[in-house]
């Protein structure tokens, strides 16, 4: 899958996980919450996925 597929759909930005994380005493920069995005998306892709092969 393309990048630009795995953005296009996306409702967080790097900055508002940045925002929501330094709430909860969690500091990271806009490159390593671009990178926790990264990995969640994909996992929930995943679960998507599996869910619907499941069926």
């Amino acid at each position: 899958m393309a990048a630009q597929d795995l953005t296009e759909k996306r409702n967080i930005t790097p900055e508002m996980a940045v925002k929501i994380l330094q709430k909860n005493g969690i500091e990271i920069d806009a490159k390593q919450a671009s990178e926790v995005l990264d990995f969640l998306y994909f996992l929930a892709k995943l679960v998507v996925d599996q869910g619907v092969k499941e069926r």
